[in-house]
């Protein structure tokens, strides 16, 4: 199945079913509201690791980590977390925009989602690592603890409540 298409089916099932059970569950909202504080803490790790600067300025000589075919490491889950993050920060996910050969919600600044993939979040090439060192990595993946684990009981309820809403 095309990625695009997938995507796009998954959003509007998202806008029309998904969303407003979801909007009325007060706990998860409040999970995915810890969330949204907890990826601010490890966006913070890789800022100051220089980690996202490293990869830009990779991206700028023409390598980039991000290709074709990493959107479907996105859970369908993770993808209805991703567009309830995101409408909440008042940033549209644009699908139909993206570089070719390269992941779905890779833009040319960087990734769409608010919550990337577990295995985007920890993927570190040979250059990054060398770059970080031992003690920034244990640093940023220390960092990412929160968000993962969040992440991952928020996925799990949502296959639980999404059999129970019947969709």
């Amino acid at each position: 199945m095309d990625s695009l298409f997938h995507f796009l089916s998954l959003k509007k099932e998202y806008e029309e079913k998904v969303k407003p059970l979801l909007e009325k569950d007060e706990e998860m909202v409040s999970q995915l509201v810890q969330l949204e504080e907890a990826l601010v803490q490890a966006n913070r790790a890789f800022e100051i690791t220089g980690s996202f600067a490293f990869c830009a300025e990779c991206a700028s000589h023409g390598v980039v980590c991000c290709g074709e075919g990493l959107e479907w490491k996105l859970s369908r889950e993770e993808f209805f977390i991703n567009l309830f993050l995101l409408e909440r920060q008042n940033k549209p996910l644009d699908l139909e925009n993206f570089l070719p050969k390269r992941c779905l919600f890779l833009s040319d600044t960087g990734c769409k989602l608010a919550s990337p993939p577990l295995f985007c979040r920890n993927f570190f090439c040979t250059n990054l690592q060398n770059f970080l060192g031992h003690s920034r990595l244990i640093f940023i993946q220390n960092a990412l603890g929160p968000s993962v684990y969040l992440t991952f009981k928020l996925c799990e309820k949502l296959k639980k409540e999404r059999m129970r809403w019947s969709i």
